[in-house]
């Protein structure tokens, strides 16, 4: 791969590496975590699949992500020793939110939750996501349907009245 091709794919990409890690990183890191990622891109460009350039750019963030949650995990339980304990969110951000959707979201197990996301939010194809996750189109569409029937079971188990 050529710079200029480097070049037109940071282009093409990094609002979509942006979105990606904006859902899944505080505000702050995400500049620093999209630098880093086109810097390994950069790097392994001759190793990057022609055609599945983006689906490589989520799996590479992916361990960007788990190695930056995990750093901060670690700072984080340290600093929570000195911190006073935070109010309850406001009524009007709870009127705002989708709450059973979020309690629906936050039951399911993370490889559910994961699939899901690459297929909603970042409107991936089963085939991309495969690359994405390293796993095959076949895998990715059973976890996809195994995850959309889990989240839909949530959501019927959130409405049902409670005697």
């Amino acid at each position: 791969m050529t710079s200029e091709e480097f070049n037109a794919l940071f282009r093409a990409h990094l609002g979509d590496v942006s979105r990606f890690l904006s859902r899944r990183l505080p505000a702050e890191a995400v500049e620093d975590i999209a630098s880093d990622l086109f810097e390994i891109a950069w790097k392994k460009r001759a190793s990057i699949p022609e055609g599945l350039e983006l689906p490589w750019l989520y799996k590479t963030a992916r361990y960007l992500i788990s190695n930056h949650l995990r750093k901060q995990s670690g700072r984080q339980s340290i600093l929570d020793r000195f911190l006073e304990p935070q109010v309850a969110p406001s009524a009007e951000s709870i009127a705002l939110a989708d709450a059973e959707l979020s309690e629906a979201w936050a039951n399911l197990p993370l490889a559910d939750a994961e699939v899901l996301s690459l297929w909603a939010m970042e409107g991936l194809e089963p085939a991309q996501i495969a690359a994405a996750l390293g796993v095959s189109a076949n895998a990715v569409n059973v976890r996809l349907s195994r995850a959309k029937k889990k989240l839909a079971a949530e959501l019927e188990k959130n409405q049902e009245p409670t005697t």
